[in-house]
């Protein structure tokens, strides 16, 4: 475990604590625990780093009086995450085959597959041919995994799930963070994918695991082709998602949605439960009230659509007026 006066030593942090403190991994604010360090990018997060229980927090100059615990100060936070989320990257085996550590006595795996070590397969599951699985995944009974699929590590997947060839589960993340010379630094991704029962997945569909909570697929989900889930993200029960879908990072889709084909989802919004979003929408706010909604407009330079997007708000109103106008004037 690498200790604070290490970690501030690769960051070129000012240390304020213990420098012999150790660290076992990492965390959000308001998950961490005595031995984890976390991170906070500005004064939004405040109240909870005044209440974290985080053995360290990575924060800047100005959240220096808001932090009561360890601090490894610098000048850009993310970065600096950056580059301490691979210290923490669990170390992956690259053999081919099957691990001996994994007991395929009730499952029927094809060839040229290849499974990690520490992987658990419950029974009547079937690994069609050229699967990847890797190392701590877990999947459960009845289920069909199929052709060219990649499982990555960590992945936990429950009973009864479909997934149709090419799917990858689990792979990293897009998140990167700038340095001042306008170089990418790639941040390594340490939560994992949590997938329910009864869910099925499909054909060269990816979903990214977490940065470090997980990404979750819960009961019931049925994802079509060709669909992205980014880091992060949450599915509730029973919701349904047409072909090439993107969902940004950290959105949370509620129960029972029906999202149709091409839909956009930003990040950082919720989409409440029983909500129908039509396809090629863009959705770009969060949707507090069930309900069937559509947001489609021709390309334009971007521009003129901010121009355009003040009159659309507007004409609720501009028709209201001219309404009152028009009324008065038939009244002369």
């Amino acid at each position: 475990m690498p200790t604070l006066g290490e970690i501030a030593k690769l960051i070129d942090a000012e240390l304020i604590g213990d420098s012999s403190y150790k660290i076992d991994s990492l965390a959000s604010i308001d998950c961490a625990q005595a031995q984890q360090l976390s991170y906070v990018v500005s004064r939004k997060y405040s109240e909870q780093l005044l209440n974290t229980l985080a053995g360290a927090v990575i924060i800047n100059r100005s959240l220096k009086d808001s932090c009561k615990v360890n601090a490894l100060v610098v000048t850009d936070v993310y970065l600096a995450f950056s580059k301490i989320s691979h210290l923490f990257k669990p170390k992956i085996s690259h053999n081919s085959g099957i691990h001996p550590s994994t007991d395929i006595s009730q499952v029927h795996v094809a060839d040229n597959c290849t499974i990690g070590q520490n992987v658990t397969i419950g029974s009547n599951t079937i690994i069609a041919a050229s699967v990847v699985i890797e190392d701590g995944t877990t999947i459960g009974r009845n289920c069909t995994i199929g052709p060219n699929t990649s499982i990555l590590q960590g992945t936990s997947i429950g009973n009864n799930v479909v997934i149709a060839p090419g799917a990858v589960i689990g792979s990293e993340g897009f998140g990167n963070a700038r340095d001042v010379n306008k170089h990418w630094h790639t941040i390594a991704h340490l939560g994992n994918v949590v997938i329910a029962d009864d869910v099925n997945i499909g054909a060269n569909t990816t979903i990214d695991r977490g940065t470090l909570e997980d990404t979750h697929i819960h009961r019931g989900v049925r994802l079509d082709n060709l669909i992205q889930i980014a880091h992060n993200v949450t599915v509730g029960e029973d919701t349904a998602i047409a072909a090439s879908t993107a969902v940004a990072g950290s959105a949370i889709i509620g129960k029972r949605c029906m999202i149709g084909g091409m839909v956009g989802i930003i990040g950082h919004i919720s989409i409440c439960d029983d909500v129908i979003v039509n396809a090629k929408s863009i959705v770009d706010k969060s949707i507090i009230t069930p309900g069937m909604y559509t947001g489609i407009m021709p390309l334009m330079p971007h521009k003129k659509w901010q121009i355009v997007s003040i009159w659309l708000t507007k004409l609720d109103k501009i028709t209201k007026h001219l309404n009152i106008k028009l009324n008065h004037l038939k009244g002369r």
